[in-house]
Parts: structure tokens; C-alpha cells; sequence
């Protein structure tokens, strides 16, 4: 596989819940598939920064709501893995992003979102959530693969700081075919 993403996790004082995602990108950066991790911190007072620090992930101070658009800015590679933290990609999930950086290298990529809790609310909110991003607007906890370029067109055209979820023009957003557990 050919190194070609940067991952980049928006944080603040997101110590507890942190080390899950990092854990979930060590297998792909190890084999090379990940290339850079990227932890954008808002101005954590907690251990946020000393995890990631511990993690290899690379560290930018950013100033509050613009921490996800710093964090991308500052990224090397030419795919952007969006997650929030707390979020874990499903074991295998390289695969899938793979296939999909192959034969859709113009569109984006939301993962279908798993939640941990039981019981109805849940399973109603993974529906939702696959409805919004079946219309263009996946949730932040569904995490986002999108190619450098289709970000910097939609940043072109959008006032004010990025954040997930990004509205993104129909057509341009696939479902990756596996989940995140969130």
C-alpha cells in the first residue's frame, strides 16, 4: 500500500478519550498506510498532549473553532482522515479505504457509524446519521476520508472555521463500507 494519509484528530481536553482513536491508527501507520497523525489542540489543559505526544502524533496549537482547518493546513499527504476523538475505525477498515481512494480518488468517504450503548436511541441515531450522510452531511463521530483537493475546494468557498460534519456536495460523499465505533 502506498503511504498516502494524514489523519487529523481535532482536540481539547480530550485526554480520556483519545488514546482509543490513536490506538486504531497505530496497525495502519505502522504498515505505512497512515502516514502522518496530526492531533490539532485547541488549548488542552488536561493530558491530551502528552498522550499524543506519546502516541508519535504530530502536534499543532491552534486556536479554538479552527482547530480541525490547522490541523488539515498542516498535513503532508494527499487524503485527510477526519476523526473525532474517541471515534475507532473498524479493524480492517484500510481495505475499505483503500478500494475507495482506487475507484472514487474525487470523492469523499463516510464511515457507517456504530454505537457503543444498546437500546433503541442508538440504533436510531446510526439510521439518522446514515440518512444525513446519505444527503450530504455525515456526523462528526462518522469520521471522513476526503481528498486533499475536494477539502480545499469546499474551503474556498466556505466563510468562517471548519468543522465537522462538512456539508458536502451530493455526489461527492460514498459510504466506505465499514463502520466506526463511537
Amino acid at each position: 500500500m502506498l503511504s498516502m494519509i494524514s489523519a487529523v484528530i481535532a482536540t481539547l481536553n480530550d485526554e480520556a478519550r483519545l488514546e482509543a482513536t490513536l490506538a486504531a491508527l497505530t496497525p495502519p501507520a505502522i504498515d505505512g498506510f497512515v502516514r502522518e497523525v496530526i492531533v490539532a489542540d485547541a488549548g488542552s489543559s488536561d493530558a491530551t498532549l502528552a498522550i499524543a505526544e506519546e502516541a508519535g502524533a504530530r502536534i499543532v496549537t491552534a486556536r479554538g473553532a479552527g482547530a480541525l482547518g490547522e490541523g488539515c493546513a498542516a498535513a503532508r499527504q494527499p487524503w485527510l482522515l477526519l476523526l473525532r476523538p474517541g471515534t475507532r475505525p473498524q479493524a480492517g477498515w484500510e481495505q475499505a479505504a483503500w478500494r475507495h481512494i482506487n475507484d472514487h480518488a474525487d470523492r469523499a468517504g463516510y464511515f457507517q457509524l456504530s454505537l457503543k450503548a444498546g437500546g433503541f436511541g442508538p440504533r436510531t441515531a446510526e439510521v439518522r446519521a446514515a440518512l444525513g450522510a446519505s444527503l450530504g452531511r455525515p456526523r462528526a463521530e462518522q469520521g471522513l476520508l476526503i481528498p486533499r483537493r475536494l477539502f480545499e475546494n469546499m474551503l474556498e468557498t466556505r466563510h468562517g472555521p471548519i468543522r465537522l460534519p462538512l456539508r458536502i456536495r451530493r455526489g461527492s460523499l460514498r459510504a466506505l463500507n465499514t463502520r466506526i465505533l463511537a
